[in-house]
């Protein structure tokens, strides 16, 4: 309706314009004088200033919802990112933590059979007598009588072994977490600590010390 009236209001001010410059140009009188000129150019100028004041706004609420609509995607995509393994482990019950930590030992059986069993894909659990999980420390691995005398790197092996299990078990449970994700580790020999996952690289890394 506004951008009607603005059109025909134009059109007007060019007619009015015309004809009081062509009166003029052959010197005849007309009732079109100056004054009409200005007042509907005046007229022309007064819509296209509500016109602008009312289509401002609607501009800027589309840039709003634009923006709103990019932070709500954003903020969606954040929030359906998986969680890290030990964010998932701290919020276990007190019952899921008990089943996880049965379903840690379950697993880590059914793989010293398999590697007793030829697949040697499973023989870094061999060198693993017992894991868990305790919401304070992360994940306890307690490893065997041979596993002090092997070299860093099959430490790290096996260390990673169990984190691999700790983090299956996470799946099994129906936890949504990073694949890639790990927890924090400490290990043990006996009582005494020999290692830890450090804090660099996704807990990938561990630090040795002597057994």
């Amino acid at each position: 309706m506004l951008n009607t009236l603005i059109g025909l209001s134009f059109m007007v001010s060019l007619v009015l314009l015309f004809l009081w410059y062509s009166s003029r140009r052959h010197q005849k009188s007309s009732r079109i004088t100056g004054r009409h000129v200005l007042y509907s150019f005046g007229v022309l100028a007064v819509l296209l200033f509500i016109s602008s004041a009312v289509y401002a706004p609607s501009a800027s609420n589309t840039s709003k919802e634009a923006t709103s609509s990019s932070v709500s995607s954003s903020s969606s995509k954040s929030s359906s990112q998986s969680s890290t393994e030990t964010d998932v482990l701290k919020d276990l019950s007190t019952k899921e933590l008990k089943e996880y930590n049965s379903g840690l030992i379950d697993s880590l059986s059914e793989e010293q059979q398999w590697a007793s069993d030829g697949k040697t894909k499973y023989n870094a659990s061999l060198y693993i007598d017992n894991m868990k999980y305790d919401s304070n420390r992360g994940l306890l691995l307690y490893v065997s009588d041979e596993f002090p005398s092997l070299s860093k790197d099959n430490k790290n092996i096996v260390a990673k072994h169990a984190q691999g299990i700790a983090n299956a078990q996470v799946a099994i449970l129906g936890k949504d977490v990073d694949a890639e994700s790990l927890p924090n580790t400490n290990v043990y020999y006996g009582s005494k600590k020999i290692g830890r996952s450090t804090m660099l690289s996704n807990d990938n890394d561990f630090k040795w010390y002597k057994a």
